[in-house]
């Protein structure tokens, strides 16, 4: 048996940026909120959130990805589909765990829909907070740890979180949308 070793260093982004159409943010939010919220265990999200694939076919969410591609192609050249996209909602004392998304080999994303004063989502590879801001988002890679601490939120805190991956040879002739 031959055991090959050997450390690497990964090069990794995180990106910080807003949206400034209030139609897409409001639109977006809108469409949470009028859906059912379900509580999922186990998962890294302690709070209410949708499934996992609950915005992958939203027309609101690919606008919103098309607004930012200018932002999406500084970190990422090729085209890329949503592995999933789903919608968080955080009250008193909801949290995230600390954990990453390596399934993620494109780049993943969050998107806050609502202003709060809250934790933010701490990077602790980067030993930075984002702080929230209705139409604030982040592209980071998916090997980045995060988390949101515990807080005693005065009104929800609202997020969409997604992972998307690159498009690969067995995606070419399945019915999926990939995003150009």
């Amino acid at each position: 048996m031959n055991l090959y070793e050997k450390d690497f260093l990964l090069k990794t982004f995180l990106l910080v940026d807003e949206v400034n159409d209030e139609k897409i943010i409001n639109s977006l939010l809108e469409d949470v909120l009028k859906n059912n919220i379900y509580y999922h265990k186990p998962t890294n999200v302690v709070a209410k959130h949708t499934k996992f694939s609950f915005l992958n076919e939203n027309e609101n969410f690919y606008n919103f990805l098309k607004s930012i591609k200018k932002q999406i192609h500084s970190i990422f050249k090729s085209n890329f589909r949503i592995i999933e996209a789903w919608a968080n909602i955080y009250n008193q004392n909801d949290y995230t765990r600390l954990h990453h998304h390596r399934q993620s080999d494109a780049f993943s994303g969050i998107l806050y829909l609502t202003d709060s004063p809250g934790p933010g989502t701490y990077f602790p590879e980067y030993d930075l907070t984002i702080h929230e801001k209705k139409g604030r988002f982040v592209l980071f890679h998916g090997y980045l740890s995060h988390e949101v601490k515990k807080f005693n939120y005065t009104k929800d805190r609202i997020t969409i979180a997604f992972n998307c991956g690159e498009v690969g040879y067995e995606d070419k002739n399945t019915e999926i949308k990939i995003i150009r």
